[in-house]
């Protein structure tokens, strides 16, 4: 499946994803069925795209169907509530945790305001997520890109360090850098902040 630029997906900061696991959490709550009908009219999204998410989600073993309704609808159970953000999880059912560690080195930022990859994978990390410190420095080069760090050192024997400009924190949500596209997104905008074709075009 091709990537998808995060600015054309994300409405009011949220993926489409995380407006359908919290109208999920929202149906589940209520004397309501759960079904893909509801999930789709509560969250607004496309039926198509509510539909993959219980099949991925029903793959990893966070929900179960109870009975198909008619030909596209179906009735489930809640197996596993994950709490507030939504599950991240491929097409094959495995829950991708590379959002999880870029979420982690971005709170890290914000406690520790300064390291180099190594560290910033170490202190990442954590709670079952992990990021490799390459992961890690293709996200702090992205977020060092659109101006949130400064970068220092990166010479013969010593390891580039990020520093976190403490104005250019927006906000708890992670600033998403999108490496195929080469932009920055911020949830807590909801706007994209950087974007490199951007700057080829002003020069």
């Amino acid at each position: 499946m091709p990537r998808v630029r995060a600015d054309l997906v994300m409405v009011g900061g949220k993926s489409p994803r995380q407006h359908i696991w919290e109208a999920i959490r929202a149906v589940n709550a209520s004397p309501k069925e759960l079904t893909t009908y509801a999930v789709a009219r509560k969250s607004q999204q496309d039926d198509q795209a509510v539909r993959a998410y219980f099949r991925d989600m029903e793959k990893a073993g966070i929900v179960s169907k109870v009975r198909n309704v008619g030909r596209l609808d179906a009735e489930w159970t809640l197996l596993r509530d994950e709490g507030v953000e939504a599950p991240s999880i491929t097409r094959s059912g495995k829950v991708s945790k590379y959002a999880g560690g870029a979420e982690n080195v971005w709170r890290a930022l914000r406690i520790l305001g300064e390291f180099s990859a190594a560290e910033a994978a170490a202190a990442a990390s954590v709670n079952g997520v992990t990021i490799s410190e390459f992961g890690a420095q293709v996200y702090l080069s992205g977020l060092a890109k659109a101006g949130y760090l400064t970068r220092s050192g990166g010479t013969p024997g010593k390891k580039t360090r990020f520093r976190l400009i403490p104005s250019r924190y927006t906000g708890p949500k992670h600033p998403i850098y999108q490496r195929d596209f080469d932009q920055v997104y911020d949830p807590n905008l909801d706007q994209v902040v950087w974007r490199k074709a951007d700057q080829e075009v002003a020069k």
